[in-house]
């Protein structure tokens, strides 16, 4: 069976990723690659190689290296403004510089990638400072982008009911911030690039926010803070505390799967639980557990 690249973009949406390809078969992203490969595969007496492939031979049978999708230019000849090309310096240091209400200033005016073209509202955070537990997400969905809050769609339904089960109440008692302020298109993954420059914005909002106790909600908040990289498995990092480094201090976080994983595995629920139940610890560990509802009997 064949894919094209617009299959493959709902399958990677619909979160049923990755499509595994036959060696042979053309890359529907890059088709020029399974021609290149067919050529590799042919024996070397074949006539009239193309040059990157005879090029590759003569490689004493190395295997080629991956291959990076260039951009294109934009129209008129000059390059995109991508986030790869970083952060200017006076714009980092006006971050590092800024309080709570000139730092959601900066983010709602950034435009340092391709997301601020196709975004309807920068979602800078759900509450302000004060609360001891912090909850980091990884990107704004459709709902979000929309309302400009993190967390409100049907995961945000299931996060709240989370919460709510040990009497945390949001913006009370917790802020909830995502590892990127812009909704990626079509839901597709945070870009590495990405996540360096919102990660700009992120390291701040938790320098003020100095949180007690972090939950870490998803593969990319989860690597962004503990600093993962590669094929990292989030079951591996649950059921410990890790530290955290802020503003020069310590700060114990829990880890757990993200509501909208959750929501497509039900059956992970029970392990979600879990992390909860570690949540709690730490937060009483901390001194910033809420009070346990007082139960009546009619």
């Amino acid at each position: 069976m064949s894919f094209t690249r617009e299959d493959c973009e709902m399958i990677e949406a619909m979160g049923l990723g990755p499509v595994w390809l036959l060696r042979e078969t053309e890359d529907p992203f890059l088709p020029e690659l399974g021609t290149l490969v067919r050529e590799l595969r042919e024996p070397l007496q074949s006539p009239r190689p193309t040059q990157g492939a005879a090029a590759l031979k003569e490689q004493s049978g190395a295997r080629p290296g991956p291959v990076l999708r260039a951009q294109a230019p934009a129209e008129g000849g000059a390059p995109l403004q991508t986030a790869h090309m970083g952060m200017p310096e006076s714009l980092a240091e006006k971050i590092r510089a800024a309080g709570w209400d000139e730092l959601k200033a900066l983010a709602n005016a950034c435009s340092l990638c391709s997301m601020a073209s196709s975004r309807q509202h920068v979602v800078f955070s759900d509450g302000d400072p004060g609360p001891g537990l912090v909850i980091v997400g990884e990107a704004p969905g459709a709902e979000e982008d929309l309302q400009g809050l993190p967390f409100v769609g049907k995961s945000g339904q299931l996060l709240t009911s989370m919460l709510e089960s040990l009497n945390i109440v949001r913006r009370k008692d917790a802020v909830i911030l995502n590892v990127l302020k812009c909704r990626p298109p079509q839901n597709r993954n945070p870009q590495p690039e990405e996540i360096s420059c919102c990660g700009h914005y992120l390291e701040r909002q938790l320098e003020i926010l100095a949180p007690r106790v972090l939950l870490l909600a998803g593969r990319f908040a989860v690597g962004s803070l503990l600093k993962l990289e590669g094929n990292f498995s989030i079951g591996r990092q649950r059921g410990r505390i890790h530290q955290v480094m802020i503003g020069g201090r310590t700060v114990p976080a829990v880890v757990t799967y993200h509501p909208s994983y959750l929501l497509r595995s039900p059956l992970e629920k029970a392990k979600s639980w879990d992390d909860l139940l570690l949540l709690k610890s730490a937060m009483r560990d901390a001194g910033i557990l809420p009070p346990e509802k007082e139960k009546r009997w009619n």
